[in-house]
């Protein structure tokens, strides 16, 4: 008896052979594979979404492996550009999921209806705002996701009548969220949010009415605490308000 890869997910209710063949039929966008883009782009591919595309620009460096999942010491002396190391590690791990890697700054146009989802795993909030901004206009499901120190935050927005990120953290407030350059990261914090990041694209690609946009999941993994806000459409929020 021949066992299928996928053997333990299909005996999963809210998956079954249904949901893998929705897996397989979908085209997901992953923007950054650094931190929570590497645990995001692992897990969609062990899983067996059909094409996965991938953005980023940088090399492996050293600083990376404590957090960063495949990422190994050998990409690093080799010089490799993250996308190149993360290609062959997950092609090793699934050959038969199609990834297509766009080594180049994130821009506009690389959103488009072709994709089911986008996932921004960046780690820069004034490109986060961008993404947040073109997914808006192109009514594009997406979903958002930060971590630094002890603290992630996951939210997915589905279309224009959803709080989308500016709701969220309006642009004046920038300043008072800690990123991970001058605070540092837990990487246990990346593997959590990276995860629910993935959780959530996989239930959205097998089961889009159950997925609720608009509800902030904030994790503390050193105080062990874990909270749901629900994110209010702001009247004056320059991309979203006064649209329903």
């Amino acid at each position: 008896m021949v066992t299928s890869r996928y053997d333990r997910q299909l005996k999963i209710e809210q998956i079954g052979p249904r949901g893998q063949k929705k897996f397989g039929e979908s085209s997901v966008l992953v923007i950054g594979v650094g931190g929570l883009g590497s645990f995001v782009a692992s897990e969609l591919v062990k899983a067996g979404i059909g094409t996965i595309t991938l953005v980023d620009f940088d090399k492996v460096e050293l600083t990376n492996l404590h957090r960063q999942n495949l990422y190994t010491e050998s990409d690093v002396n080799e010089g490799l550009e993250k996308l190149t190391a993360m290609k062959n590690h997950l092609q090793a791990a699934n050959s038969n999921v199609k990834i297509i890697v766009k080594s180049q700054k994130y821009s506009s146009d690389l959103i488009t209806d072709k994709y089911n989802l986008v996932i921004d795993c960046t780690d820069n909030f004034p490109i986060k705002y961008q993404i947040n901004q073109d997914c808006f206009d192109h009514n594009m499901p997406h979903i958002f996701a930060t971590c630094a120190g002890n603290q992630g935050q996951v939210m997915f927005m589905k279309s224009q009548k959803d709080a989308c990120l500016e709701c969220l953290y309006p642009h004046q407030n920038i300043a008072k969220l800690g990123l991970s350059a001058n605070i540092g990261t837990n990487p246990m914090i990346v593997a959590i949010t990276g995860s629910l990041e993935a959780s959530m694209a996989l239930k959205f690609l097998t089961r889009p009415e159950t997925v609720k946009p608009g509800n902030l999941m904030v994790i503390d993994n050193w105080n062990f605490d874990f909270r749901k806000i629900h994110v209010k459409k702001q009247a004056n929020c320059p991309i979203c308000g006064g649209n329903n």
